[in-house]
């Protein structure tokens, strides 16, 4: 646990792990906003605003993400891999239509369940893609002891 908290203390601009806390909340608002348009449409508008908030969310959830990585500093040069960048923010986008596409009909609380899972599906696959398109000089592996 306090490898965790020195790393985020020692390693991160906390300037930009701000702006990300910032970005991810003006995302959550406007995504939020769209979505309830959605509620409110019916057949072609609704999947258009369904579509409109799951790129709204998708972007603001890739760019909250990116910009937490740009503000961690290892003390070793990083680069990001284009291809894996641009699929983590594919990803992001996707999953989180589809889970809105989901959520938005009125027809039970399993839905809003089942669109919420997804929209987590696709914050966990955005965030792993992600760290994946992070090169660094070296090996890196996984630690059980900082689970």
């Amino acid at each position: 646990m306090f490898r965790v908290f020195s790393c985020l203390t020692a390693e991160h601009d906390w300037r930009l792990v701000l702006l990300a806390g910032l970005v991810c909340f003006v995302a959550s608002i406007v995504a939020v906003s769209i979505f309830h348009r959605a509620v409110a449409s019916r057949a072609w508008a609704r999947l258009i605003w369904v579509a409109i908030a799951g790129a709204a969310i998708g972007y603001g959830i890739w760019a909250t993400h990116f910009v937490a990585m740009l503000a961690y500093e290892p003390g070793v040069p990083t680069n990001y891999g284009l291809v894996l960048t641009v699929l983590s923010l594919a990803a992001a986008m996707i999953l989180t239509s589809g889970g809105f596409g989901v959520a938005v009909n009125n027809s039970g609380q399993w839905r809003a369940a089942a669109g919420g899972g997804i929209i987590g599906a696709g914050i966990a696959s955005m965030h792993y893609i992600g760290m994946w398109a992070l090169e660094v000089p070296g090996r890196v592996t996984w630690s059980p002891g900082l689970c």
